[in-house]
């Protein structure tokens, strides 16, 4: 389609490219599609399979099932979901952030609450959040190697929050009221207490290497 496209609910199966933008109501994309300009949908917006678009996305509920990129940023008023993959060129804005996958955020990542599961080696610039919650997902065949690959680390300069909790999570700087880090959290600098530290949590110089035996922070 060329120049802008505008429905009330659209339920789209198979292959579909948009040379404008894209406005609805309700938007229901299965497949492969590639949408040059803005998605603004004022109600429910759910995708499964490949879907890229070269401006911004907004939507009341997002739910991304898949591979995703998304050129400018993305505005959420209520809950995002993915799982699968987000590349996002800026900004991501949502009330409750729940994923399960790869993440790659240029921009800041800004919520309320953000809950997921790492799987591949992701990266967002910035988070801030009120309560954030990361995990690393386990491969699924036990191979022990020292030190552990980071098959499925989240790589972020900057976390801001009341409370985190972090696993497999590589940070510069973490700021929060309460500090819970898990395994193979890595954290550089942080500002506030550390209530409850894992073994393999490594915090300032120690987050590039391990202490010596019998020295630790």
């Amino acid at each position: 389609m060329v120049g802008d496209v505008e429905v009330a609910t659209g339920h789209v199966m198979g292959t579909l490219a948009v040379g404008g933008k894209l406005v609805a109501r309700q938007l229901d994309l299965s497949g492969t599609h590639q949408i040059e300009g803005n998605v603004q949908v004022s109600e429910d917006f759910r995708t499964h399979g490949t879907v890229r678009t070269g401006g911004n996305v907004s939507a009341r509920t997002v739910q991304l099932t898949g591979s995703v990129e998304i050129g400018g940023t993305l505005t959420v008023a209520e809950q995002l979901r993915w799982k699968g993959s987000l590349e996002v060129g800026h900004d991501v804005r949502a009330d409750t952030v729940l994923f399960q996958g790869r993440l790659a955020i240029q921009g800041t990542l800004i919520a309320q609450s953000i809950s997921g599961e790492v799987e591949t080696l992701s990266s967002v610039g910035e988070i801030q959040a009120d309560w954030v919650e990361i995990r690393q997902r386990k491969p699924r065949l036990s191979i022990f190697l020292l030190p552990p690959p980071p098959w499925h680390e989240l790589e972020v300069q900057r976390i801001e929050a009341k409370e985190v909790h972090l696993e497999g999570v590589r940070a510069r700087y973490v700021k929060a009221d309460r500090i819970f880090l898990g395994p193979d959290a890595h954290v550089e600098y942080v500002e506030g207490p550390i209530l409850q530290r894992h073994k393999d949590a490594h915090v300032g110089p120690e987050s590039e290497s391990p202490p010596p035996p019998g020295m630790s922070r």
